[in-house]
């Protein structure tokens, strides 16, 4: 499974997803060994015009410190998939698999200025299609 592992990050990286089942992966810069401060990344994710996005998603971030530090998943429509409180209120890992309506979803992903604890340590994204009317 191709990885885009990276070091550095931008607002508007595009991915394009693979059609099902073959899979793509990429994940916050150093996963699984923590992440910079004062970072903002930001991937879309395009199927195919008859697709939707299949996203699972694991994340690892503190709670032991006050943070901003979190993700956060939008439809192409700006609909957003509330996970973020869920995933800074624990220090285990959590898993989510979200669906897109349509076919393009962002991937938000912000650290603050403060240093991050030995329990942060972002998150790996895995992504791929579905053609419209399946959901498996």
């Amino acid at each position: 499974m191709p990885c885009y592992c990276v070091s550095d990050c931008s607002l508007n990286r595009t991915l394009d997803a693979p059609e099902s089942p073959t899979e793509n992966k990429f994940s916050s810069p150093y996963y699984p060994n923590g992440y910079p401060m004062n970072m903002t990344c930001g991937w879309y994710i395009t199927a195919p015009e008859d697709h939707i996005v299949k996203l699972h998603l694991t994340s690892q971030f503190s709670s032991l410190i006050p943070s901003g530090d979190g993700v956060v998943v939008y439809d192409v429509d700006g609909s957003e998939f509330s996970i973020n409180s869920i995933l800074l209120r624990t220090d285990s890992i959590y898993t989510s698999i979200l669906y897109s309506k349509f076919h393009t979803l962002y991937v938000l992903f912000k650290s603050d200025d403060k240093p991050q604890s030995d329990y942060t340590k972002g998150i790996s994204v895995s992504y791929t299609t579905i053609k419209t009317g399946k959901v498996n």
